[in-house]
């Protein structure tokens, strides 16, 4: 392919200007600024799965940080306090295997009803924050329960 040039007025020859440098810039900037989106939303939004054995094992490391602990409810640790019209105060554990609850995790919600399926055995699902002294603090509208009675097998009829 010919090369091309132009002449000006004073008869100097001029080379075009090409324009891939600033498809190269731009293109990395453009990937730049990719790169910082995609890691600046996974280490934001991360939201850390954890059963009540795992929360104590890395305690020192996940105090502070939004997480969802599961475990089962241990019915006669139950708590509900209403404060006043507007302020009430829901306490329970939760542990791992209800045959053995060795680690019992403290849940404290604040201005949570009392759920209908809050009850022993009940599988619970909590999303919040541990403070230092221990004590997981669920966010609001962080309680998620699953009723142990509702998802029983039904029972097969008799073949003949």
């Amino acid at each position: 392919m010919a090369e091309t040039t132009w002449t000006t007025d004073k008869g100097e020859l001029l080379k075009p200007r090409s324009n891939r440098m600033k498809f190269v810039v731009g293109g990395v900037l453009i990937a730049a600024a990719i790169i910082f989106l995609v890691v600046n939303a996974m280490t934001g939004n991360t939201q850390l799965y954890k059963t009540v054995g795992e929360f104590y094992a890395e305690q020192s490391r996940l105090a502070g940080r939004d997480l969802r602990v599961s475990g089962w409810v241990i019915g006669d640790s139950i708590q509900f306090t209403q404060i006043d019209a507007t302020t009430s105060r829901l306490e329970f554990d939760i542990v791992d295997d209800l045959q053995n609850p060795g680690q019992r995790l403290h849940i404290v919600a604040m201005n949570e009803p009392m759920p209908d399926l809050l009850q022993h055995e009940a599988q619970a699902m909590v999303e919040g924050r541990s403070g230092e002294s221990g004590v997981f603090h669920a966010n609001q509208g962080g309680l998620f329960l699953k009723c142990p009675t509702r998802y029983e097998e039904a029972a097969q009829p008799a073949s003949s």
